[in-house]
């Protein structure tokens, strides 16, 4: 999973790769800036032109990717459940059984990088099932209504910053307990609304009721 390509390196891939060629191609049909130089030799002029076009072409590429990337931001919502060790790459799996009184507990650690305007009136939302209710701390950050856990960005970015590019994070302490006694389990995985120029990434958490309650 975390080898996997995402889907902005898919398209940058091929830009570079079809796209910037075809785009070179025409530009030489219609104009080739090297047929007026005069010591390039004829038979060559139009490889010449095609390599120019393109050193060209990747110059400005990169240029576009550099300023869009000013302009992006990400959002990292990574579970743990050792204090000593995080690994986002991995799902943690907590358990609220009868040894545990019905209460289990999860750490997430918060990281908002990048445009300050991107990441500014986001929510993070992790939807619960019924069979279990969350513990939140009296943390402003955090809100519960109904079934939903919401993180309010807004109020995790720093109010001193330059409101251009910022770098914070935050960890927390999560805990549910369970409302029914039945066996059950359920993968969670936070979410964000879709906005283009924002990422998110989060490893989930795996939420297992194992056993009755006495």
């Amino acid at each position: 999973e975390g080898d996997s390509l995402r889907p902005s390196s898919i398209i940058k891939i091929l830009i570079k790769a079809i796209v910037l060629p075809f785009i070179a191609m025409f530009m030489l049909n219609k104009w080739n800036l090297c047929d007026y130089v005069i010591f390039i030799p004829e038979d060559y002029r139009f490889e010449a032109g095609l390599a120019l076009y393109m050193a060209i072409l990747e110059a400005i590429a990169e240029l576009a990717e550099y300023f869009i990337a000013k302009a992006n931001a990400t959002i990292t919502c990574t579970f743990y459940t050792d204090e000593r060790h995080e690994d986002s790459h991995t799902r943690p799996s907590i358990q609220m059984s009868e040894n545990s009184m019905g209460v289990a507990s999860v750490w997430c650690h918060i990281i908002l990088n990048g445009d300050y305007k991107k990441l500014l009136g986001t929510e993070v939302c992790l939807d619960i099932p019924q069979w279990f209710s969350a513990q939140l701390d009296a943390n402003s950050n955090i809100t519960q209504e109904a079934y939903q856990i919401k993180w309010n960005v807004s109020t995790l970015l720093p109010e001193h910053d330059n409101k251009k590019k910022v770098h914070t994070e935050t960890r927390m302490k999560l805990s549910f307990i369970r409302n029914e006694a039945t066996d059950a389990s359920i993968v969670l995985e936070p979410t964000v609304k879709k906005k283009i120029g924002l990422e998110f990434e989060t490893n989930g958490i795996m939420i297992q009721n194992v056993g009755g309650i006495n």
